[in-house]
């Protein structure tokens, strides 16, 4: 390595304001072996050794003008990202025409359903698809009638005779002789459990509007009391209230008959069977008392009205409902019981619930 210093300009020096030509410098760094390089023509570009211009500083930002970091996304996962969206779409179009096939075959099924119970209308029970009248009553001025339904309530729960809570319940007289068998009073001072709150609904499936009130006594006892209106006021209606029927299960076992009298109790599917009513000619199922301690057995022919509706109102036949394992029920048995004393068939499903029209 060497440095050769050559005269780019040529000609002799003169001072710079004579309007001559300066002599000026240049520095080649090379090997010296280089061949010789002519003069520059006046023409040519001289490069003049000198600093750079200085650049601006750099400016410094803070963190709140600089905004939020993103992350970097691969072109891989991009695409990954882009297969799944896709995918996710057309199982959510795949659902939808699902639901769409399932909900149309419910249809189909409820139209054939309600043209068969229309042949058999002394049977057949329909869930209401719209409110009626009274119950919009009841809906509208559900306030009002429930503070009505709780001082009912105490004047029953106070009462230590018969002849203070007649005057209370629904068809008083036609109930008298059962009240004077069955009813008991309240039995319990505080009238609930301590820090116990009552619990209040608009009876909506019932055969009559009305309105329930359930919570515990001061002996932690339940209690469902059903208020229906007449006329201008509320009721209690005792016989929904306890489950009280024309006959009760209580007395089914003790041998009671059953024919053409009205049952309440609580309707559950069961698997038993006997010589007198076979599987292959009936559906099986448990009648509750309202104590929940009490049952018999009974029995729907299979191509009956009774088993047709039981068969909805457990919704046994759906494949998107949920399950029903029992519903209260007023019902109509025949028999007296068989040799076990335990055994009747279901004649009449007068309607669901306990409150009768």
């Amino acid at each position: 390595m060497g440095f050769e210093v050559h005269v780019i300009g040529g000609g002799r020096a003169v001072p710079a304001d004579s309007g001559g030509r300066s002599l000026e410098m240049g520095l080649r760094i090379g090997s010296g072996e280089t061949k010789q390089r002519s003069a520059a023509s006046p023409g040519q570009p001289v490069h003049r050794l000198g600093a750079a211009d200085e650049e601006p500083p750099l400016q410094v930002k803070p963190m709140s003008e600089a905004g939020p970091a993103e992350p970097r996304i691969s072109s891989r996962e991009q695409r990954a990202r882009r297969g799944l969206a896709r995918w996710t779409g057309w199982m959510a179009v795949a659902t939808c025409l699902a639901v769409v096939a399932a909900v149309a075959g419910l249809m189909r099924a409820g139209k054939g359903k309600v043209s068969n119970a229309a042949s058999n209308p002394g049977y057949v029970f329909e869930k209401q698809q719209h409110l009626d009248r009274e119950q919009e009553y009841f809906l509208v001025h559900s306030g009002e009638l429930i503070k009505q339904a709780e001082k009912l309530l105490e004047r029953y729960a106070a009462a230590t005779s018969l002849e203070q809570v007649l005057p209370l319940v629904r068809d008083a007289e036609q109930v008298k002789e059962r009240m004077a068998r069955l009813w008991k009073p309240w039995g319990t001072d505080p009238m609930l459990a301590a820090g116990g709150e009552i619990t209040c609904f608009v009876l909506e499936e019932s055969a009559r509007a009305g309105i329930s009130l359930k919570g515990y006594k001061g002996d932690f006892s339940p209690f469902d009391m059903v208020f229906i209106r007449e006329g201008e006021g509320l009721t209690l209606d005792w016989e929904a209230s306890q489950g009280i029927g024309e006959v009760q299960i209580a007395e089914l076992l003790e041998g009671a008959a059953a024919e053409d009298r009205v049952v309440r109790g609580i309707i559950q599917p069961a698997e038993f069977y006997s010589q007198a009513f076979p599987e292959s000619r009936f559906r099986s199922f448990r009648l509750v008392d309202a104590g929940g301690d009490l049952f018999v057995w009974v029995f729907a022919p299979l191509d009956s009205a009774v088993a047709s509706v039981l068969k909805t109102e457990f919704n046994e036949g759906s494949l998107l409902l949920e399950k029903s394992v029992q519903i209260p029920a007023s019902v109509r048995l025949s028999g007296t019981g068989g040799s076990s004393g335990k055994c009747y068939e279901i004649t009449e499903m007068l309607h669901k619930g306990w409150v009768r029209p």
